[in-house]
């Protein structure tokens, strides 16, 4: 599915087996920064996962066995390194397409990007949501039509669940909600503009000109999204890639800072030390003996 994330962080959701629900046993530990306009259920069936939101301030929450996570459409979402044979049943239902089974289409909007039911603390309810991920399992791809109605019913009690366990939570304005994806789009392109210039000068101006922002505001909105800075994600990249370079090159160090994008050696080597604990050389050393790093 990796193949399906777009230039946009986008990934587009192929429904092959039945409409408006995807169901599938997923074993990765690490998956890419994505978004996707249906909402995203997870059940953790073995090890452990990590996962990033960017678009909450950084957020990063660590999920056990048992756990089950919601993540609203539009939310900016990335794995971390988990366990490497940890299991998940990640279920994507297209909430805007089955307005006619639930009311709960308006409530689901009022959510947070995120809610993470934990099975120590939450081990009842849980063990219920369980129950119908297993049931959906079960169903999933049978052809009866009255099967498949089960399973939307199914689903939607997996929401009205999670839903009713924050229902004390502050609800969310609908014009936030939109303002918010409107700028997820705007921080994709941005993030993207980056990756594709980072050896080339940049400027925080410059950004905040493509997004179509003050400098005050696209800054403000940046670190909102990311957790970080304009500028520290722009470093951030660039030592990614001088990482890669040193490692599957034999370019001069020189040549690496400048290929990066920075300017000086001395600056390449105080920032690069900064961040990883050890000089380009020292790093490239080590990756080719195979020493952690």
């Amino acid at each position: 599915m990796i193949n399906d994330i777009n230039e946009q962080s986008r990934e587009d959701i192929y429904f092959d087996t039945l409409k408006g629900v995807l169901l599938y046993h997923n074993t990765l530990s690490e998956y890419p920064l994505h978004w996707h306009n249906e909402v995203e259920l997870i059940l953790i069936l073995s090890g452990n996962l990590k996962i990033k939101f960017h678009n909450d301030m950084q957020s990063m929450i660590e999920c056990s066995k048992g756990d089950v996570v919601l993540i609203a459409p539009g939310t900016l979402h990335e794995y971390l390194s988990g366990s490497p044979d940890g299991e998940k049943l990640i279920l994507l239902f297209d909430i805007g397409g089955y307005s006619q089974v639930s009311s709960l289409v308006p409530l689901l909007k009022t959510l947070p990007p995120f809610v993470h039911v934990r099975h120590k603390d939450h081990s009842n309810e849980c063990t219920r949501l369980h129950g119908y991920f297993d049931e959906i399992d079960k169903l999933y791809g049978e052809s009866d039509e009255f099967l498949q109605i089960s399973v939307y019913s199914l689903v939607t009690l997996i929401l009205a669940k999670i839903g009713s366990m924050h229902i004390g939570d502050a609800p969310m304005p609908v014009e936030v909600i939109d303002n918010r994806h409107k700028n997820i789009d705007k921080i994709v392109l941005v993030t993207n503009y980056i990756d594709s210039h980072r050896s080339e000068e940049l400027t925080v101006e410059q950004l905040a000109d493509l997004a179509g922002f003050s400098k005050f505001h696209f800054e403000r909105m940046f670190k909102s999204c990311m957790g970080i800075t304009c500028y520290q994600y722009i470093t951030k990249r660039r030592i990614i890639m001088a990482k890669e370079l040193l490692g599957d090159t034999d370019l001069s160090v020189m040549d690496i800072a400048l290929h990066s994008g920075f300017s000086s050696l001395s600056t390449f080597n105080r920032v690069f030390k900064d961040v990883n604990g050890c000089s380009p050389s020292e790093f490239r050393k080590l990756y080719r003996t195979g020493a952690d790093i």
